[in-house]
């Protein structure tokens, strides 16, 4: 029996969300990306807003994304 918190995964939700991983690893580390019924949340922390701008612009170009929710946050810089 399963509680509230355990969901079935959609398998295209799960292949979208391993496609993005694809498309984005390069840009950056500790990016969470989480799918659900095409709708994509990222949130973690980027070095500045044009890595985070171009992140969202290489998620929303991948085929079965239909919705964006950018949280991702810029990392303080340190003197």
């Amino acid at each position: 029996m399963m509680n509230q918190n355990q969901r079935i995964s959609d398998p295209k939700d799960v292949e979208l969300e391993a496609t993005i991983h694809r498309a984005i690893r390069h840009m950056g580390v500790g990016i969470h990306v989480t799918v659900r019924g095409g709708h994509v949340s990222l949130s973690g922390l980027v070095e500045d807003f044009s890595t985070k701008r171009d992140i969202a612009s290489v998620v929303r170009s991948v085929s079965g994304s239909r919705e964006v929710t950018n949280a991702l946050r810029i990392a303080p810089v340190n003197d």
